[in-house]
Formats: structure tokens, C-alpha cells, sequence
């Protein structure tokens, strides 16, 4: 598949809000990996501000990305966190010339194989709802275009979020889409520690288990994380299934 068509299917993906199995966590997640695969971003994280504008981590790319974001809300610099107080998008080319711009989060970027950074808005209607972070292993940085295409990809993804409702009537305010996306977040990441609790898993383990039970019982994965919450779907049942579900073929035994 040339770089066209996967941009097409991802612009496709990311718009279709109305798809019964649409879910505001999943969707961050593919619009991380977008711009690994497509935008060619060596790290991504991507950010959502909460009621009192507090940014948190909605979705990385990997554990270096994710280290980043958190570095980020706990010290309250970096290329994110700038990028949504100011609206705009924040490109750092050199890390190492960044050091008086952020002090603590520079070197930490760079010890963690990072030469360069970028973010950009999630927007939507003038409201900026949250900011995508780009990482590169290369001084120089993305190029333009390539930081268009993210921003454009993004955009998209933005536009999809406030298009969704968990409710069967939609609502029309911004806000209150975003917040919704946040308490589905929220969701999946209680479920996870249930899961890794319950079966004795890491966490890594423990969303691909909960992610795989949901794609083959065809449902979201927030539905599946809120019936894991109230106890009307029973832990060892996604463990069972989804650790099957993650098996090659054949090998599915007890």
C-alpha cells in the first residue's frame, strides 16, 4: 500500500464517527499510530485537558513517549503544554538548543534517544481541546508537509470526537464531548488494573487481553471496560477469551 492509500484509509477511519463500533479511546490510539506509520514520528504522544484545563495523557505511541507526556504534566513544561496554553502549533528542531525553554524536560527527552520535537492543536471550532506531540530521533526535526499532514489528521480526529456521544442523543457542546472522551479513558484504564490485578499480568498485557475480547465480541472497548467496572462481565471471562483471542492460530487450548 503506497503512502496515498494509506492516507486515504486513515483520513477514512478517523472521520467515521457513526460506525457502531466507534470509540473515543481507540480512535487517539490509531491517530498515535498515523503518525508513527504514515506522518513517520519516531514517538508520539497526545494529550486532553480535563474540566480545570489539567492536561492528561490519552494515548502514546510507546513506554518513551508515554514517560515524555508525564514528565511533561509533572513538571508543567514542554512542547505539549505550550502548544495548548498558546493555540499554536510549537516546533523545537534541536533539543539541545531547547534547555533554557524547558530545562527539565529537554534533557530527559534526549537521554531517551530524542533529537527533536513538535506539537500541534487538537482544535476543533476554534477551541483547542488538547495537542498532539510529534518526537524525532533526528535533529531537524518532521518536515513541513509532514507536519501539515499530522495537523490535517488531527484535525480530522478532533472533528470526530465531538461528533460522538456515549448517549443516544448527541450532544452539541465541545466541552463536554472532551470530557466525555476523558471518562472513557478513564474507563479502560480502571478495567486494565482489574485485569492485571486479577490475572496477575502487566498492564501492557492486560489492554491487549481487554482489547482483544472486545474486537471478537464485537463491542467497544469502553463498554466492555465499563461492564468490567459493574461487575456484569466477570474478569476471568476476558482473560479467558481475550488471552485466546491473542494466540496464534491453532495453539488456542486450555
Amino acid at each position: 500500500m503506497n503512502r496515498e492509500q494509506q492516507l486515504a484509509e486513515a483520513f477514512a477511519g478517523l472521520a467515521d464517527s457513526f460506525a457502531d463500533d466507534f470509540d473515543p479511546v481507540v480512535l487517539l490510539d490509531r491517530l498515535a499510530g498515523h503518525c508513527v506509520d504514515i506522518i513517520g514520528a519516531d514517538g508520539v504522544g497526545i494529550m486532553m485537558a480535563g474540566v480545570r484545563g489539567t492536561l492528561r495523557t490519552m494515548a502514546v505511541s510507546d513506554d518513551s513517549a508515554a514517560l515524555l507526556e508525564l514528565f511533561q504534566s509533572q513538571t508543567g513544561e514542554g512542547p505539549c503544554l505550550d502548544c495548548y496554553r498558546t493555540h499554536r502549533p510549537v516546533d523545537a528542531p534541536d533539543l539541545a538548543r531547547s534547555t533554557d525553554r524547558w530545562p527539565r524536560l529537554a534533557p530527559v527527552a534526549m537521554a531517551a534517544g530524542y533529537r527533536s520535537a513538535h506539537a500541534f492543536p487538537l482544535r476543533v471550532s476554534g477551541q483547542t481541546i488538547g495537542a498532539v506531540n510529534l518526537f524525532s530521533t533526528s535533529a531537524g526535526g518532521l518536515r513541513p508537509a509532514d507536519l501539515k499532514l499530522a495537523q490535517a489528521l488531527a484535525d480530522v480526529a478532533a472533528v470526530a470526537l465531538v461528533h460522538w456521544s456515549p448517549d443516544p442523543v448527541r450532544a452539541i457542546d465541545i466541552q463536554a464531548h472532551g470530557q466525555a472522551a476523558l471518562a472513557a479513558k478513564a474507563s479502560v484504564e480502571m478495567a486494565q488494573g482489574m485485569l492485571a490485578e486479577h490475572g496477575g499480568r502487566d498492564l501492557v498485557e492486560a489492554l491487549r487481553v481487554l482489547r482483544a475480547y472486545a474486537a471478537r465480541n464485537g463491542g467497544r472497548l469502553t463498554e466492555t471496560a465499563q461492564a468490567l467496572i459493574r461487575r456484569t462481565l466477570a474478569p476471568d471471562a476476558v482473560l479467558t477469551e481475550g488471552t485466546n483471542e491473542l494466540r496464534p492460530e491453532g495453539t488456542n487450548r486450555p
